[in-house]
């Protein structure tokens, strides 16, 4: 290509015919391109050059449209399973919050069961479970741990949803209300049957008794919550001897103990009495079980015998609260269950209750053979008070005071 500059302008050679829109340029031919000053745009079509120029144009074109569009499909692609993902990563975090929830049940389950023992406390290789909210979904398992301090447990559930699963803990302490209400209460004689050793300390300090033959100290109690311990009883010759305690020859007496039964080992165990003998003219005042495995109250009032059954089976394995109150001023004796009335009898003698400090009373069996009439199970909290008839109301405090406090140490995941 070679310039020439002439009065007419620039002319520019060049080996084919060229093609431009510019106000500024014009092409007169082959070989010639002319520079002039603007004009009018014609926007003729040249052949030759100006042909190969646009197949060289759209090829570049379609070029870029191909990598574009493989470029968007890369991007779909990878936007759809970037989606998938997300997708499955959201339900997937659903499903985990979903057993969080249900393990969190099973720690309120564990609480509930803590209080009032509606399950046994499981294990880890044999948790309690599985519970289901809904018939089919997912579900939880939960069992309790002992821990080095006594009113301490750990709780341990998890919760599963969807094959995902989630384990969480908390450890909490438990604190016996039992012990202040029966302090209100101020009971004559308070046999809480703690001990370790050979006595059977009164809490008031007026009438210790003595533990007889095999009676098991150190058994587990009737409520979680308080370090006091329970006795059992074998169901042989062992007892708790009171001894001749004083009289309780009044108007208004009332007796009570939490009792638990392994097995019948007699057919009409005695819980607490005072009696000459098995036969039922030999009483002056007794809490037993009879043959039927229901609950006898019996007094003797004057030189009458009443004798007051209960109407519920007692069943094995099962902690009951067992109260019998007289009083003369209503000439009336009750029996309760586990805070409940369980039987009464009206109208019965004006008159206290004739008792003789010259006889044993015993817990655990029937004065004044070891054997004839023995318990087997355990016996907690035993109690007295002479000189008070407890209310229904009252009563039915003293049950619900099994429910011990309970107040969370640590979550400990």
């Amino acid at each position: 290509m070679t310039a020439e500059l002439t009065q007419n302008g620039l002319w520019i050679h060049c080996d084919c015919y060229l093609y431009d829109k510019s106000e500024y340029s014009d092409c007169i031919g082959p070989g010639y391109y002319h520079l002039s000053p603007p004009k009018q745009k014609t926007g003729a079509i040249i052949p030759g050059g100006l042909m190969r120029a646009r197949s060289k144009s759209r090829g570049f074109a379609l070029l870029m449209v191909l990598m574009l569009i493989a470029t968007a499909s890369v991007v779909g692609i990878a936007y759809i399973y970037g989606a998938q993902v997300k997708t499955a990563g959201t339900c997937n975090l659903m499903l985990a919050a979903q057993a969080r929830y249900l393990a969190e049940s099973g720690l309120q389950h564990g609480l509930y069961s803590l209080q009032t023992r509606a399950t046994p406390f499981g294990s880890e290789a044999a948790p309690n479970g599985p519970y289901h909210t809904i018939a089919g979904d997912g579900g939880y398992v939960f069992h309790i741990k002992s821990t080095s301090n006594p009113n301490d447990y750990q709780i341990v559930a998890t919760g599963t949803e969807g094959g995902i699963s989630q384990t969480i803990s908390m450890t909490v302490r438990l604190t016996s209300q039992y012990a202040e209400k029966m302090i209100d209460i101020a009971p004559t004689y308070w046999w809480r049957l703690g001990d370790s050793g050979l006595t059977a300390k009164d809490e008031k300090a007026l009438n210790d008794g003595t533990y007889v033959n095999a009676v098991t100290r150190g058994a587990e109690g009737a409520f979680l919550g308080d370090v006091d311990t329970a006795v059992e009883f074998g169901g042989g010759n062992d007892y708790i001897n009171l001894g001749t305690m004083p009289k309780l020859d009044d108007g208004r007496v009332t007796f009570g103990c939490w009792v638990r039964a392994d097995s019948w080992a007699s057919p009409k165990p005695r819980l607490m009495s005072r009696s000459s003998g098995t036969s039922w003219d030999q009483k002056r005042w007794e809490l037993q079980v009879g043959v039927d495995r229901k609950l006898i109250f019996t007094l003797r009032l004057n030189n009458l015998i009443y004798q007051l059954c209960g109407y519920t089976k007692l069943e094995l394995g099962e902690w009951y609260f067992v109260v019998g109150v007289f009083n003369r001023n209503t000439r009336r004796i009750r029996l309760y269950l586990n805070g409940e009335p369980e039987a009464a009898w009206n109208n019965v003698a004006d008159a206290n209750i004739k008792d003789n400090d010259t006889l044993e009373a015993w817990i655990g069996d029937c004065p004044t053979v070891p054997g004839q009439r023995p318990w087997a199970g355990a016996i907690d909290e035993a109690f007295i008070i002479k000189g008070t008839a407890l209310t229904p109301e009252t009563i039915k405090e003293l049950f619900d005071a099994r429910i011990p406090g309970i107040s969370i140490i640590s979550w400990d995941n």
